[in-house]
């Protein structure tokens, strides 16, 4: 622990794995006998290896269960539209290049769709978990005008089996897929909307809307450029970022901020009190540091807030 009296703001970090609250609802070019889709309010997608964060979330907040796009891709018979592969010659064009959206800019991807024909198409991705990657190259075929599916077999290198749909609906391209399609690090998936366009990431303000150029002139000022840089920098722009009014115990309001992103090493926690005083608490991969300006504060940890 490096301990350094100047001045202070303390975040603590984590990283949380996908929530998913949806279902699927009936569509006309997917007849419902086959596809044998479960409507299924506030189900949460939980990996093997982590708890969910509702920030985290990539299903449609805005939307009525019924208009939700996302109902038509998750809780799906996977195994059974797998096994309704056809051709199809009116196929929805989903050749291009797509950006995850509406997510994190830590939990997106890209994917690549080339070589489209009536049975199907060619599919690449790279994709992010926090700091961690995953790709996944292969065949998906066609099962209605605007769906494909495939399996573990037609992916390269697929640490598992199970299998990923791609549904295309108003120039927005939906994935979901079984944990572990493709070459993928812990908890990495293609699971998100994707676009065309310029990406949306949920956490693409959380510099602004945190801090005010003041306080973050006084947080550089006190942590230095390296610090400044990474974590703290990095874990805000990318990560999940809280933020809320406080006391300290002798009545003194503060900014009370936790910056984190389940399972990562990498977090913060700073107070920034009223009066001027910060505490700043910032662990990075390989090191922790707590800074203050607070000449009479001589504890190497935060103090107590309300």
């Amino acid at each position: 622990m490096k301990l350094k009296v100047l001045g202070a703001t303390a975040f603590s970090l984590m990283l949380s794995l996908f929530l998913i609250s949806c279902g699927a609802t009936e569509d006309d070019s997917i007849e419902p006998d086959t596809v044998n889709a479960q409507a299924l309010i506030s189900t949460e997608y939980v990996s093997e290896v982590s708890d969910v964060d509702s920030s985290v979330s990539n299903a449609s907040e805005a939307k009525s269960f019924e208009d939700d796009p996302w109902n038509k891709v998750y809780q799906l018979d996977m195994p059974s539209l797998y096994s309704q592969i056809t051709e199809v010659n009116d196929a929805e064009n989903f050749e291009g290049s797509w950006e995850a959206t509406n997510c994190l800019s830590a939990v997106s991807g890209s994917l690549n769709i080339t070589n489209q024909t009536s049975k199907g198409f060619h599919v690449e991705g790279d994709f992010l978990y926090g700091y961690r990657t995953g790709t996944l190259s292969g065949e998906a075929y066609f099962v209605s005008p605007n769906m494909a599916i495939c399996s573990q077999n037609d992916i390269e290198d697929s640490i598992s089996d199970g299998y990923m749909v791609l549904y295309l609906e108003n120039d927005s391209l939906y994935v979901n897929s079984d944990p572990g399609v493709g070459s993928m690090g812990m908890s990495v998936s293609p699971n998100n909307e994707y676009t065309k366009g310029e990406p949306v990431y949920k956490n693409g303000d959380n510099l602004n809307k945190t801090f005010t150029q003041e306080e973050l002139d006084n947080i550089l000022k006190l942590v230095g450029d390296e610090v400044y840089k990474y974590p703290f920098l990095e874990c805000t722009n990318n990560f999940i970022v809280d933020s809320s009014e406080k006391a300290l115990d002798s009545g003194v309001s503060c900014k009370y901020v936790q910056c984190y992103f389940s399972d990562m090493p990498e977090n913060y926690t700073a107070i920034l009190a009223s009066d001027g005083r910060i505490y700043i608490e910032l662990h990075s991969y390989s090191e922790d540091y707590f800074f203050t300006n607070d000449s009479d504060w001589t504890s190497n940890k935060m103090p107590e807030v309300k």
